[in-house]
């Protein structure tokens, strides 16, 4: 082999080399047993990853989460804080399952049960700046303050100088019941030193478009910024083996959002409001064409460098984007073993005859909807490493799915129900 390498010179050489390299670094992966990258699994994300659903998580919202899911496919397990709201399960209120006094309990929030050092530290919310930045006890643990410090400058004059201290404010409860005392999400990693790593936090770098009807948090500094300096800390740790991150779908196409169209015509009234809204009286309640537009390029980018990341990291990446467009345009058959279906699924929330992923609030999968979402994680890191991890039953899923087997049509509850209506009153005000 050296004899070929000096006959065929320089080029020959290095693109032997380059070879050689890749087949030990192919070697390598292979070589890793699957219990082996699944010894220790980590989780950092937001509310996909929390498993947020119906405006709050709980023990079984969580027991849901796409991270779950695939670590018990995979014959892993993680842990977590789990939480008993903030917030409330919209579903349960309105099928009449949660009283007032559960509203209250819920509204208030807290833990069920606690760990001192959770594999899993997803977040509802969260977002690459957070998983750097936001711990259990401060908004962000790098902010500082200037602060008078009082001092005996000479043992008659008493005097004070500036000072530098941190400037620790109280964050959400989702990150205070979430993570506790344990850190920031990428503290808690490097703590864990996983060998998998569940690591997308991306979504919600441009999903604030879609909730706020605005353009206005976009910010590809900072999200290059901090993605990049996450997987840095991570790539660091040495201890990981493998991983999965996936792309974000299209927010545009949530089913939070709706078309409208402007009675008097005016392109800036017309294009994308939220569900709830029956008329846009500001345009700043609507995603017009050129807001779309800016949007889409920066979910273009946003993507590139999730994918970018995950090859650098040796990841896989699945491509969400695809399978959501795919699912917006054809469905997605749910079949027995016997070969029933109830239909195709749609990317809408369940209605009668018609079932669907995303819960009642437009935004976050169902139960079915994050089997689904599972799935899609498992063929990727089976593609990727050439594993065999068995999928989830989306039909099983789907079966035990109350809000696909007994839906609940949220904007007809907001329209004709005199309750319903006052909700979306109050909502349509303070949003």
């Amino acid at each position: 082999m050296l004899k070929m390498f000096r006959l065929g010179g320089n080029m020959n050489v290095n693109r032997a080399l380059g070879l050689l390299v890749s087949l030990v670094f192919a070697g390598s992966v292979s070589a890793q047993s699957q219990s082996q990258m699944f010894q220790r699994v980590g989780v950092v994300g937001d509310s996909l990853s929390q498993g947020f659903f119906g405006v709050t998580v709980e023990k079984k919202t969580q027991d849901w989460a796409y991270p779950v899911l695939v670590s018990k496919q995979a014959g892993a397990s993680v842990s977590y804080n789990v939480l008993k709201g903030p917030y409330v399960n919209l579903e349960d209120v309105l099928k009449w399952d949660c009283g007032i006094f559960c509203i209250a309990e819920s509204i208030i929030g807290g833990n069920a049960s606690t760990v001192s050092l959770p594999t899993h530290a997803g977040i509802t919310g969260a977002e690459y700046t957070s998983l750097l930045k936001t711990s259990g006890k401060c908004e962000d643990v790098t902010a500082t303050k200037q602060e008078k410090e009082w001092y005996w400058a000479k043992w008659y004059w008493y005097t004070y100088r500036w000072v530098t201290v941190a400037d620790c404010q109280e964050p959400d409860k989702f990150h205070r019941f979430g993570l506790r005392d344990a850190g920031t999400q990428t503290e808690v990693m490097e703590k864990v030193k996983p060998t998998f790593l569940f690591g997308s936090a991306g979504a919600n770098h441009v999903l604030c478009t879609a909730l706020h009807t605005s353009t206005d948090c976009l910010d590809e500094t900072r999200f290059k910024r901090d993605i990049r300096e996450f997987f840095r800390r991570m790539s660091v740790m040495g201890s990981l083996q493998g991983g999965v991150l996936f792309t974000v779908p299209n927010v545009t196409s949530i089913a939070f959002l709706e078309n409208y169209k402007d009675p008097n015509g005016r392109a800036n009234y017309s294009g994308l409001k939220a569900f709830f809204r029956n008329s846009v009286s500001d345009p700043n309640q609507v995603l017009d064409a050129n807001e779309i537009a800016t949007i889409s390029n920066f979910l273009n980018m946003l993507n590139n460098e999730i994918k970018a990341q995950g090859a650098t990291m040796r990841l896989a990446v699945a491509d969400l984007r695809v399978i959501f467009d795919d699912l917006k345009e054809n469905g997605r058959p749910i079949r027995s073993a016997s070969g029933w279906s109830p239909g195709n699924a749609r990317a809408n929330w369940p209605l009668p005859n018609q079932p669907g992923v995303f819960g009642l609030d437009g935004v976050h999968p169902n139960m079915y909807g994050h089997s689904l979402f599972a799935n899609e994680l498992i063929k990727s890191i089976n593609t990727r490493y050439g594993y065999s991890i068995p999928q989830v039953s989306e039909y099983t899923a789907w079966y035990y799915d109350s809000l696909n087997r007994n839906p609940v049509d949220l904007k007809k509850f907001l329209t004709e129900n005199i309750f319903g209506q006052a909700i979306s009153w109050v909502v349509s005000i303070f949003t």
